[in-house]
Order: C-alpha cells, then structure tokens, then sequence
C-alpha cells in the first residue's frame, strides 16, 4: 500500500448516526458505535437520526476498526472501497413540469 493510500475514502452505506457534535459523529456502522471526526469523512449525514452513505478516510476505517487494520486492500462487506470505479449507471431525468402517464 502506497503512503497515500491512507487518505483515500472507503464507503460504507446504511450509516446511522446517533450523536453529533460540531466537531464529530457517533455513528453506527455494522455492529459498531464509532466517533468519526468531521474533518475526515464525506456525505450528508449531518445530525442524529440522519441515515445513508457515508465516505471515511482509510486511514481512519482502520483506526476504529471499521475494515481489516492489517491487509492492504481488504475491505469487508459493509465498506465498499471507491479506489476503483464500477459500471457507470445511466441517469434518469425526471421532469416536474409534465404530468405523469398511467396507463388504464
């Protein structure tokens, strides 16, 4: 693992947080109850009761033990790393100006 590698993010989905304070989240991720530093994380989790994805540094991940502390590139089920890209999914616009269709 490159020295870098530590501040590359690492996703986790279905986060939810349990306190804040202006400074870091209490989060539950998996099984665990962590603080989380705000300066080192990513998404729109903001205050308790909030719920989604949220991006942590690597180096932090494994600092509170939220992925494999030794391996250089695990990752367990509950993160998914962002280092490499997948399958772009197509968007679909949605236009509010139309009304919707249904068929009888």
């Amino acid at each position: 693992m490159a020295a870098d590698d530590a501040d590359e993010l690492v996703v986790f989905q279905d986060v939810r947080v349990f306190g804040s304070t202006p400074s870091a989240l209490l989060c539950q991720i998996g099984e665990k109850r962590v603080w989380l530093p705000r300066g080192h994380i990513t998404g729109k989790l903001w205050c308790t009761g909030d719920r989604g994805k949220l991006l942590i540094r690597r180096w932090v991940a494994r600092d509170r033990r939220l992925i494999d502390p030794h391996a250089a590139d695990a990752v367990p089920s509950l993160a998914l790393s962002n280092s490499r890209p997948g399958v772009p999914r197509p968007l679909h616009l949605v236009r509010g100006d139309r009304e919707t269709y249904r068929a009888s």
